[in-house]
């Protein structure tokens, strides 16, 4: 059985013992060299006019023997046109102007103190924003919905408290800063009212000093909080059952319904137990963990990469790099409905159209979902040589003008 054959109504068969055994099959096959991928060749620097109103996907790119950008793929449907900024750091989330649609934002992690506001229309850095003495980032922001502000997670590495950190975006000087009430906040996104945030507080303490090391395994404390937009005041805080499950990335959908991937710090664990990495919030009702077949969650190996969905078929889409996976929930029915196994898988997006899940990994490669009987459109595969897509890919609507 093939990845795509398994993938529509996984969740359908009334049998465990047949499902796990067709996840297994499936897993299998697909670990099996694919077709080739169709090779499209771009400069890091491209200098021919981009194509305006059409869509991009963006993503922070590249590693430490080439040096770290920002890059994005230009009407990745028919012609992929690729274009780079360099960083000077590795990035990891990225957010768009509301209002400035050529103007985004690149946030630096590991933990990293910079975040970089790029013009996607000519390729020029705008602004190298640098966080205040003391503090870091985690990778993440989100633009208030008038685009006057940029809010960043960030933390007090003197005091481990989570912080968003609140900039105009006329000159990016610092003008506020929220509490988190929790640690390591990571994703935030604004909900669809346009009055209140969500924030991914991932419990885990880190230090620039110590990198990536985790320095408070035992105490970790993550959280779903949301606050105020206006000044930041606690609405409500929510945990999940696992508390060495750290919530680190967010999707939305447009009934604030919220899509949550976790990634377990199983040292931290004093059990061999299978936890589930992904979850559900509505606004109102408590958290729900997303459950599949032993093999599946298995699979995974207590890590998820990122999270998104579709708002018209009312699926979560969430990625496993280190189990070379996407798995698929029905947001209302919190039923698995499928995977598809690729390599070192984490960007998630939807295509503009709404037609795909488009997917990237660290090769370099791109495959775009069929959104309803979620099978691959091999056609649609990308490849981009020399290129190492990193953590999340983003849809980007590119402004009506040309370079």
């Amino acid at each position: 059985m093939s990845a795509d054959s398994a993938s529509s109504g996984l969740a359908q068969d009334p049998s465990r013992r047949r499902l796990l055994g067709g996840v297994a099959s499936a897993l299998a096959a697909s670990a099996l060299p694919g077709t080739a991928f169709a090779a499209i060749s771009a400069s890091r620097y491209s200098t021919s006019a981009v194509v305006t109103g059409t869509e991009a996907w963006v993503s922070a790119e590249g590693d430490g023997e080439d040096g770290y950008f920002a890059s994005w793929i230009v009407d990745g449907e028919r012609r992929a046109e690729l274009h780079s900024a360099s960083s000077g750091f590795r990035g990891h989330g990225l957010a768009q102007h509301p209002q400035r649609l050529d103007q985004a934002v690149m946030f630096a992690r590991r933990p990293g103190t910079q975040a970089l506001v790029l013009n996607l229309l000519d390729g020029s850095v705008e602004q190298v924003i640098e966080c205040t003495t003391g503090h870091h980032m985690h990778g993440h922001g989100c633009f208030s919905p008038d685009g006057q502000h940029l809010l960043t997670t960030e933390s007090d590495y003197r005091t481990g408290t989570g912080k968003l950190m609140v900039r105009n975006t006329v000159n990016w000087q610092l003008e506020a800063e929220y509490l988190t009430h929790g640690i390591g906040p990571h994703d935030v996104h604004v909900m669809p009212d346009g009055q209140s945030l969500v924030v991914a507080n991932g419990g885990l303490l880190t230090h620039p000093d110590s990198g990536r090391k985790v320095l408070n395994l035992d105490t970790m404390d993550p959280s779903l909080v949301y606050l105020s937009l206006a000044n930041g005041t606690l609405i409500s805080q929510h945990r999940l059952p696992e508390s060495k499950a750290s919530i680190r990335h967010l999707a939305l959908a447009d009934d604030g319904t919220v899509a949550i991937a976790t990634q377990l710090q199983r040292p931290a664990m004093h059990s061999h137990a299978l936890v589930p990495l992904a979850a559900i919030h509505k606004p109102g009702q408590p958290l729900v963990t997303l459950q599949g077949p032993e093999t599946l969650i298995l699979k995974f190996n207590d890590y998820m990469g990122s999270a998104a969905l579709h708002n018209g078929e009312r699926i979560a889409a969430f990625s496993s790099p280190r189990g070379d996976l996407v798995a698929f929930w029905h947001l209302d029915t919190h039923q698995l409905v499928g995977y598809h196994a690729f390599f070192d898988v984490c960007g998630l997006t939807v295509s503009r159209d709404q037609q795909y899940f488009v997917l990237s990994n660290s090769r370099g490669d791109v495959r775009m979902i069929d959104v309803r009987s979620l099978k691959e459109d091999r056609a649609m595969r990308r490849s981009f040589a020399g290129r190492h897509w990193d953590n999340h890919m983003f849809t980007f609507t590119l402004p009506d003008q040309s370079v």
